[in-house]
C-alpha cells in the first residue's frame, strides 16, 4: 500500500496514514473529503467495491488510496489496517428491507462492530496505530428515560462497551452524532422535503438536535489535530437545536419571494413503525428523553478544533441550489427534445 511524504521546511516527512472504513457511506465520504483537503494525511479509503462510482470519485482526491475491505470480513480489515497511524471506524445496521422488520438489523451491526474492534486491537498491538475514532450515536439527555431505546442506538453503545473491554479506550475518541439533516430527504409520498413541506418525526414544538453528516468529517479532522487532548473522550455532537416549526420557518425564509407557505409535517408514528419500526421507536425516544449534546460546551470545543458547524439554513440553501440545477437541466433536456421533434417533422 502507498505511503506518501510531504516537504516541510525543506525536509521531507512521512504523512500519517489514516484508514477510513465504509468510505463510500455518507459519513465515510465526508471524512475522506475533509481529510483530503488538509493535505496532512495519507488516507486509505476502505470500501467493498473499489470500482464503484462513489469510490472512483474519492480515489481522484488528493492523498486518497482506495483499498478493498469489508467489515464482515476480518481478514480484509487486517490487511487494510496494516501500518496505519489512525483509524476512523463506523458501522451500519442497514441490511435490506423486509416486511415487519424494515431495514435495520441490530445483529448485523454488532457483528461489524466486533470485527472492527478486534482488528483495531490487532493493529494496536503492532505498535504503530495510536488513535482510533469511533462513530457512535448521541446518548440521552435524560438517562433515566433512556429505555426503551432503538436497536440501532443500543448496538452502537454496546460496541462502545466492547472497545473498553478490549482495553482500547485510552487511544479512542468516540464521536456521537445526533440525527442528520440528510434524513429529511426521505422518499415518502406527501412527506418529502420541498418549498412547501418540511417533514419531521417528532412533535412540531419539540426541540430536536440535528447535524449535517459532512460535519462528522470536520470533527474527525479536528480530533486528529489534537489527539492527546481528545483520546479517551466521548462527545455528543450536534449542529442545531430547533423545533420542527423553527426548521420549517428556516426554510420558508429562504423562499419568501415565491409567496409559499412552508409547513412542518410530522410523519405519523404508526406509519413509521409499520415501514421502519426502529425509526418509530427512535422518534418515541427523542421525544421522551432527547439527545444529550451540550450545545454550549460544543461551542468551546468547536473553537478549539477550528470547526465551523453547518447551519440548517446553509444546508437548505445548498439543497435549493441543487434542486434548481436539476430542474434547469430537465427543462433544457425537454426543450432540446421538443426542438428535435420539430426538426424531425
Amino acid at each position: 500500500m502507498l505511503e506518501q511524504e510531504a516537504n516541510v521546511g525543506g525536509s521531507t516527512r512521512r504523512l500519517p496514514v489514516i484508514a477510513v472504513t465504509m468510505a463510500t457511506s455518507r459519513q465515510g465520504i465526508g471524512v475522506v473529503k475533509e481529510l483530503s483537503k488538509t493535505n496532512k494525511y495519507q488516507i486509505r479509503a476502505i470500501t467493498r467495491n473499489i470500482k464503484s462510482t462513489k469510490a472512483l470519485e474519492l480515489g481522484s482526491l488528493a492523498n486518497v488510496e482506495l483499498v478493498k475491505g469489508d467489515l464482515m470480513d476480518p481478514e480484509s480489515l487486517s490487511r487494510a489496517f496494516d501500518g496505519v497511524d489512525a483509524i476512523f471506524g463506523n458501522t451500519t445496521p442497514t441490511k435490506g428491507w423486509k416486511v415487519f422488520r424494515g431495514s435495520i438489523v441490530r445483529s448485523y451491526e454488532m457483528k461489524q462492530g466486533f470485527n472492527l474492534i478486534n482488528q483495531v486491537k490487532v493493529a494496536y498491538k503492532k505498535r504503530r496505530l495510536n488513535h482510533f475514532i469511533f462513530s457512535s450515536i448521541s446518548k440521552a439527555k435524560d438517562p433515566l428515560k433512556n429505555d426503551p431505546a432503538p436497536g440501532h442506538f443500543t448496538s452502537k453503545w454496546d460496541i462502545e462497551e466492547y472497545i473498553e473491554r478490549c482495553d482500547l479506550k485510552e487511544i479512542t475518541t468516540v464521536l456521537r452524532p445526533v440525527s442528520y439533516f440528510e434524513n429529511f430527504e426521505n422518499k415518502l409520498p406527501g412527506y418529502t422535503i420541498s418549498k412547501r413541506i418540511f417533514p419531521g418525526i417528532v412533535n412540531e414544538n419539540f426541540k430536536w438536535q440535528t447535524i449535517a453528516v459532512e460535519d462528522i468529517g470536520k470533527w474527525v479532522r479536528g480530533v486528529l489535530s489534537k489527539p492527546e487532548k481528545y483520546k479517551n473522550q466521548s462527545i455528543n455532537i450536534a449542529g442545531e437545536e430547533l423545533t420542527g416549526l423553527e426548521m420549517a420557518m428556516t426554510l420558508q425564509r429562504l423562499v419568501p419571494s415565491e409567496g409559499l407557505q412552508t409547513n412542518y409535517v410530522m410523519i405519523p408514528r404508526v406509519a413509521m413503525k409499520i415501514i421502519e419500526y426502529d425509526i418509530g421507536v427512535m422518534a418515541d425516544w427523542i421525544e421522551r428523553t432527547g439527545y444529550g449534546a451540550d450545545m454550549n460546551k460544543l461551542k468551546l470545543i468547536q473553537t478549539d478544533l477550528n470547526i465551523v458547524p453547518t447551519s440548517l439554513k446553509d444546508w437548505l440553501k445548498r439543497k435549493l441550489v441543487e434542486q434548481n440545477k436539476t430542474k434547469s437541466s430537465w427543462t433544457r433536456q425537454w426543450k432540446s427534445y421538443q426542438w428535435k421533434l420539430q426538426w424531425d417533422k
